[in-house]
């Protein structure tokens, strides 16, 4: 008698649709006028990116490192896949675990919030197979011990999916004329009057110094979006007041004016999403 292969597990995958329908699943359909957790357009294009890179299927891992106040862990862990949520703010925590209270059904995946933060991971070294940083790790002014984190918790063939924003030489401003935000250093930048609120772009070198030298780890190839349309015509402009508003909207330019900005047009991107692989 020969024995039976075990059944393929079907990968996870979230469609740009799949996730808007998922935010308002979780938040009602009063995001569709104006979002609670800033899901817009840029999410609308990270999550479905960042669930595929990882290659995801019930009953994985994931450590979902900043969430903040994101609804991703949440559409994870309705897929059937297990997520230990780390942010160091208290506050945002206890909306994940309110959140997950409320929303948890039969058949999810498991959910652990975890106070903590990226720069001292309380996590044994090698133990982490999937990791995804969904637009976060620019808000931590210490991002060397980010980077040295990430490969330390990462085990062998470990993956780790990140998005993060991006310049090809330099950035001298950032939100110019809507917001006002100080340069504090190459490429950062502190919102005035709003503690707290740091950001940061990264060249190619500075993705190799933080994220890929400290432990050898294996990058793929940088994929962009929110370019001299999406971004510069849209995004930094006066009309980011609409950013927060009308999903809709944002899904229609995820769906049509995003994939032929990233083809046809060769201007810096506002973000770049990229995998580690460790060994």
């Amino acid at each position: 008698m020969t024995a039976q292969a075990p059944p393929k597990r079907r990968p996870v995958r979230l469609s740009a649709w799949r996730t808007v329908a998922y935010e308002i699943a979780l938040n009602g359909w009063r995001v569709l006028r104006e979002t609670v957790n800033d899901f817009s357009l840029w999410r609308i294009i990270e999550y479905p990116w960042a669930t595929k890179a990882l290659d995801l299927h019930p009953g994985d891992l994931v450590l979902d490192v900043g969430s903040g106040t994101s609804s991703y862990p949440h559409m994870l862990a309705k897929e059937g896949v297990d997520v230990v949520v780390l942010e160091l703010d208290p506050d945002r925590v206890r909306w994940q675990l309110a959140k997950r209270r409320t929303t948890a059904r039969p058949g999810d995946g498991r959910f652990f919030p975890l106070v903590a933060s990226a720069t001292q991971m309380p996590i044994r070294d090698g133990s982490i197979l999937r990791l995804a940083a969904v637009s976060s790790l620019e808000h931590i002014p210490d991002d060397a011990a980010v980077g040295a984190e990430l490969g330390r918790v990462l085990a062998a063939n470990g993956l780790a999916a990140l998005t993060i924003p991006y310049t090809s030489t330099g950035r001298q401003t950032f939100f110019k004329g809507i917001k006002r935000f100080v340069p504090v250093g190459p490429n950062a930048f502190v919102q005035e009057g709003k503690v707290g609120s740091f950001f940061r772009f990264y060249t190619d070198e500075d993705i190799q110094r933080v994220y890929v030298r400290p432990w050898g780890l294996r990058l793929s190839e940088l994929r962009g979006f929110g370019r001299s349309i999406l971004n510069g015509r849209y995004h930094e402009t006066r009309l980011t007041r609409y950013w927060r508003k009308f999903v809709l909207k944002d899904l229609l330019l995820a769906l049509t004016v995003y994939p032929l900005e990233e083809r046809f047009d060769a201007s810096d991107p506002l973000y770049v999403m990229f995998t580690l692989r460790k060994g």
